[in-house]
């Protein structure tokens, strides 16, 4: 007679298969868009001129909503380092191949991300044991149904938002161990595909990782070289995306349409300038018009006001989290927290923080569920809850597109970005205070 099968070895091709499932949906979903349709089609448009030493930046003309629409203005000349190889595949295999393997990069990042965390979390626990983990896969299912809105919008348009946030994980896992120049390549990997997470370098900085930061510079140095051989050693691409990010960002008028056909406000863009423009000035009435429900009016400061209340703002939360991770800098049970409070501040300060930008807060919001059901965290989880209930789960599907734009109005995603990110601080002090010895990264947070 054969063996009988334990209930834990059930559990295990459970877990497997539904995991196997999920990766099957999501890849077979983005395979399956119309051609005509996700930014993927921009990706592979912008990595197959850079190899051929086209203009990246120029119209494309077979886009029937916006023919003079310059291609992915705001992204730096090297995103197209990642995104040419994809652009091989569409050429060899066609457009379905091509995003099925952009999507399986994306499906990719993911298990990357929740592996990292996991070690992270439980450095103790062996690898081998992952499927027997029952505690650690509902954890990871859970910051999956609390961060699907966001996940299934990158994942669905072809958004490389998860795959710069799984890079950033990447890079604080080989730092933590030792592996600086391996830790220096996913750093730069994710600084010259998309720079907005380039808070992470002051504060990698803050943790002495040097060593990290002279290898990020020497592999980031190097894909500037292969960008510029790549377009003939023609500067222009480089100069006009750093004169346009500059301009967009310095910008005091944020609701003027940008410089350099970058793009142009919109209700989604959840960026805090915009929070703050907003509340503390006077929304023009053309934006006014676009919501249905109407706008709550700000309080009608001038220009040059609400310029100087986003700078400050700016240098607050920036001058706070660099606080943090100097005092906290020497314990590494916080390190992830702070790396997580970057993630979050990123979505708040860069000019561009579209929904599918959120794939961000991932870190942050596992942390946060580990915590609640770890330690049965109230504060945890009334966190969690208000956070997905008003951020996360009113979409456009379910409220309808006019209450999802009254919602984007009232900016109540950066509200939540702005929580959360005050959770991950917090959360790295408590950390400390439950780790005061400097090696409490032996052991797992409990």
């Amino acid at each position: 007679m054969p063996a009988p099968v334990s209930p834990r070895s059930r559990l295990r091709w459970l877990w497997l298969g539904l995991w196997l499932a999920i990766a099957v949906l999501l890849a077979g979903r983005a395979a399956g868009r119309p051609p005509t349709r996700g930014v993927i089609l921009d990706h592979l448009e912008f990595g197959r001129r850079l190899v051929h030493g086209e203009d990246v930046y120029g119209p494309w003309k077979s886009d029937p909503d916006a023919p003079m629409r310059p291609l992915h203005a705001p992204y730096p000349p090297s995103f197209g380092l990642l995104t040419a190889p994809f652009a091989l595949v569409d050429e060899l295999l066609g457009l379905r191949a091509a995003r099925f393997a952009w999507a399986l990069l994306q499906v990719a990042a993911l298990a990357a991300c929740g592996l990292v965390l996991r070690s992270l979390l439980a450095p103790r626990a062996p690898p081998a044991r992952l499927l027997d983990d029952t505690r650690w896969q509902l954890l990871w299912l859970g910051t999956f149904v609390l961060l699907a809105r966001f996940l299934l919008r990158d994942t669905h348009g072809g958004g490389g938002n998860l795959i710069n946030a799984a890079f950033a994980v990447l890079a604080l896992h080989a730092s933590e161990r030792g592996h600086d120049r391996r830790a220096g390549l996913w750093l730069a990997v994710s600084l010259v595909t998309k720079p907005n997470l380039v808070w992470l370098l002051p504060v990698f900085a803050l943790f002495g990782r040097w060593r990290t930061l002279l290898w990020t510079g020497a592999f980031g140095g190097a894909a500037l070289l292969a960008t510029v051989a790549l377009q003939r050693f023609d500067v222009a691409p480089w100069w006009r995306w750093l004169q346009g990010s500059w301009a967009m960002t310095v910008q005091p008028d944020p609701w003027a349409v940008p410089a350099f056909d970058f793009p142009p406000f919109e209700w989604m863009n959840q960026a805090l300038r915009f929070a703050l423009a907003r509340w503390f000035g006077t929304v023009p009435d053309e934006f006014v018009q676009r919501v249905a429900w109407g706008v709550t009016p700000g309080l009608g400061l001038p220009a040059d006001r609400v310029a100087s209340a986003v700078r400050l703002g700016t240098l607050l939360l920036l001058g706070v989290l660099c606080w943090a991770a100097f005092r906290l800098r020497r314990n590494a049970a916080a390190r992830p927290w702070l790396v997580a409070a970057t993630l979050v501040l990123s979505l708040l300060l860069s000019p561009i923080s579209w929904k599918g930008h959120h794939v961000a807060l991932l870190p942050v919001v596992l942390l946060l569920l580990h915590r609640a059901v770890g330690q049965r965290a109230r504060g945890a989880w009334w966190l969690l809850g208000g956070w997905y209930t008003s951020c996360a789960l009113l979409g456009g599907d379910l409220v309808g597109d006019d209450c999802d734009e009254w919602l984007n109005s009232i900016y109540v995603v950066t509200l939540g970005d702005l929580a959360l990110f005050a959770a991950a601080l917090c959360g790295a002090r408590s950390a400390t205070l439950e780790h005061e010895d400097p090696a409490a990264f032996d052991r797992p947070l409990q």
